[in-house]
């Protein structure tokens, strides 16, 4: 078996094209996704950080006593229209919306400057601002309505964005969308205590609390884990493709002339897979440490948890080259491992996670992320990167563990028997 191992590693160690793909190439993409995205991922809004206008057109007041009239037509008990009146003058949607964007918890990522619709469409043209938000004349009446009474249209902002500040923009528009989103969805609420008969009718709209019990990781810190997990598959490929060039040479059929069971074969690779691929962990996670200082090489405790995540994911490494190597062995033809690297590496990535964290993702897509080797890896990188609570690893490193054992079984399964071979 060592003789297996030191053949694949001295294979490995002459091919300077494959030495770049498994170490210079991830290395690379730490380093310019790490600047690139500096801060976004930890937490600092500062790389986000916009000014916009709001061009304001609608009087509050205006609207309040628009409002009111249209209380006094509709022939309601007297209390009802005075909760009503009471609902509307406390969550004037207007009042609010300035409220939300000019609070403390926007204070860092959003400027806001009231401006006319002329002085904002010159500072939207000078690039001075990165979006106009425009509320339009008569929106609190209508919204007003559309939110308390359900009648109506209601109404809808005007939102105006910079071409030349397109990320900026795109996460004013979020929080635009999250604000309004809440909106209805509180007015829902009270329209339905409302005809229901609630005690407690008034609208409550709160803020938003954030709660993390545990520290926000930097850029470099995810990156570090996303090439790691996402080049290590290549391990899988590049090790299988040297299975195909070895039978093309006959390498392999002396090998089994000698007596050796083709099953030692197969185990010979899958322990050069995963010894490449944990050589491959520890050579990144070094030097990202050492230059880009992603970790700390001093904290003792923190880097078992790290080797155990690590080991884990070879060994899946491991079985992913032997299901390769049997699926090449069997059907003779090396574009299963060019498609493999080609395709199907990448569409692991974008399911686990290592370009964009998955959060945003449809469940579906984060649940099929969660069974790939490499987003399950990297979701207990994360874990053990942020809380070093070994008892929140079982979860990823069981489903690394169980395709493991799935690939494994497969490749026996598949791999020919010494007279097929």
């Amino acid at each position: 078996m060592y003789a297996f191992l030191k053949k694949d590693i001295l294979v490995l160690v002459r091919n300077r094209t494959e030495l770049a793909v498994l170490l210079a190439m991830p290395f690379l993409l730490i380093a310019i996704l790490g600047f690139a995205l500096s801060g976004l991922l930890s937490g600092n809004s500062e790389a986000l950080s916009m000014e916009v206008a709001i061009v304001q057109e609608d009087d509050e007041q205006q609207g309040l006593i628009r409002f009111s009239e249209e209380l006094e037509k509709s022939g309601m008990p007297a209390a009802e229209k005075s909760r009503l009146m009471e609902a509307a003058e406390e969550t004037s949607p207007s009042a609010l919306l300035q409220e939300i964007l000019k609070g403390e918890s926007l204070s860092s990522l959003v400027k806001v400057h009231e401006m006319d619709a002329a002085a904002a469409k010159r500072a939207l043209g000078k690039e001075e601002i990165a979006a106009t938000l425009t509320i339009p004349e008569d929106f609190t009446f209508h919204a007003l309505q559309k939110m308390l009474l359900d009648a109506g249209s209601g109404s809808e902002l005007q939102l105006v964005i910079s071409d030349q500040a397109a990320t900026q923009a795109e996460v004013f528009q979020g929080v635009l969308d999250e604000v309004v989103r809440s909106l209805n969805f509180e007015s829902a609420i009270f329209r339905t205590g409302v005809e229901a008969g609630a005690e407690e009718t008034q609208p409550q709209f709160g803020g938003v609390e954030s709660i993390s019990a545990a520290e926000p990781i930097s850029s470099f810190q995810y990156y570090t884990i996303g090439m790691a997990v996402m080049f290590a598959l290549f391990v899988s490929g590049i090790i299988s493709s040297m299975a195909y060039m070895e039978k093309k040479q006959f390498v392999f059929q002396r090998i089994l002339l000698s007596n050796h069971h083709p099953f030692v074969y197969l185990t010979g690779k899958a322990i050069s897979a995963a010894v490449i691929a944990l050589c491959q962990f520890l050579i990144l996670f070094f030097f990202s440490s050492l230059i880009f200082q992603a970790f700390d090489l001093t904290d003792l405790s923190f880097w078992p948890g790290m080797l155990l995540i690590a080991v884990s994911l070879a060994g899946c490494v491991g079985a992913l080259a032997a299901f390769l190597t049997s699926l090449m062995m069997r059907f003779n033809n090396d574009t299963i491992t060019t498609v493999f690297s080609g395709i199907v590496v990448t569409m692991f990535a974008f399911l686990g996670g290592s370009f964009t964290p998955t959060d945003n993702l449809p469940v579906f897509i984060q649940q099929l992320g969660s069974w790939t080797p490499n987003g399950a890896s990297l979701q207990a990188f994360l874990i053990w990167a942020q809380t070093q609570e070994i008892g929140l690893l079982w979860e990823p490193l069981s489903h690394v563990l169980l395709v493991a054992i799935a690939l494994l079984i497969l490749s026996l399964l598949i791999f020919p028997e010494k007279g097929e071979a």
